[in-house]
């Protein structure tokens, strides 16, 4: 977690908080590890600056008065914890009990019928990475896009325990532009791309929307490649339901046909984020606890 009011790009994840919970999880399972992370969630809940990030976000967005806001950042920073720790254990392949249930699973075989391959666009709420397993039942490969200055000691080590998953990664790199190529050739595959459109960086190309009665900033670049692509858009979100479950639920594909001049395109990725936000309004009304941006959202 950051003191910033902006998102960096940057994961706050130590590479000994990884090991300390991979060798909990491999040795003791899963109830030792949440019962050792009610310990760093209340360490957390007490000293963690960019909570009031979140209380900013109970308060403005479920109306929760000062007392129930300042409870349920407790139970979001334990929530964050239980995603990190599934996480963890599924991408590691140590042994735990999570069932996903799939929620509008055909969307997924109606995307990849397409033909084109597809952006499936998802928000930092849940855990999509232990409910998004079930994306190998495809038959299709899918690709995560993310930031290339991941912590380079948390993604060394998370490459050694994930040395037994096939997912391909492509990095955004603004500079050489080089994950334009990747991304071309991945749909020309019939592949599927992974990616979040809730966090952008300082610099990005952005679109506003209202969210929650006010207006938030969201990056523009998953509506820009739909429509430049003209690839099919789906929206997913991967949730936490009880302890041993989670709900992968899938939006009917949105089909983007490809533009090329800047005013449509600029009207046609305005829609498709209206429609991102809808979801995403309407996912954590259902689930509030699960809202991981811990940075300054309407700023």
């Amino acid at each position: 977690m950051s003191d910033q009011n902006k998102w960096d790009g940057q994961s706050k994840a130590q590479v000994l908080g990884f090991k300390i919970f991979v060798f909990i999880l491999n040795t003791f399972g899963l109830n030792p590890a949440y019962f050792l992370l009610r310990f760093v969630s209340f360490y957390y809940f007490l000293f963690s600056k960019p909570n009031k990030y979140i209380r900013q976000y109970f308060i403005q967005a479920h109306h929760y008065s000062p007392l129930k806001a300042r409870l349920a950042i407790y139970k979001n920073n334990f929530m964050l914890g239980q995603t990190i720790i599934d996480k963890v254990a599924t991408m590691a392949g140590a042994k735990n009990p999570f069932k996903v249930i799939h929620k509008n699973g055909e969307m997924l075989d109606e995307l990849t019928a397409i033909g084109k391959g597809g952006i499936l666009v998802s928000a930092h709420i849940g855990n999509w990475e232990v409910a998004g397993q079930g994306l190998n039942r495809l038959g299709t490969a899918f690709n995560i896009l993310m930031y290339s200055n991941e912590k380079e000691d948390v993604k060394q080590y998370m490459d050694g325990v994930m040395k037994e998953k096939k997912i391909n990664i492509i990095a955004i790199d603004e500079e050489t532009k080089s994950h334009i190529i990747e991304l071309h050739k991945a749909f020309s595959n019939n592949e599927l791309v992974v990616m979040h459109g809730d966090r952008y960086r300082e610099g990005a190309k952005t679109l506003t929307a209202n969210f929650f009665g006010k207006p938030a900033k969201f990056p523009a670049g998953p509506f820009i490649m739909a429509a430049k692509f003209g690839v099919p858009l789906c929206i997913v979100f991967a949730v936490k339901t009880d302890k041993h479950t989670y709900q992968f639920s899938t939006e009917k594909p949105i089909q983007v046909d490809r533009v090329r001049g800047e005013a449509q395109l600029e009207k046609v990725c305005q829609d498709l984020l209206l429609q991102y936000v809808a979801k995403v309004e309407e996912t954590a009304k259902a689930y509030p606890h699960q809202w991981f941006n811990y940075y300054d959202f309407w700023q």
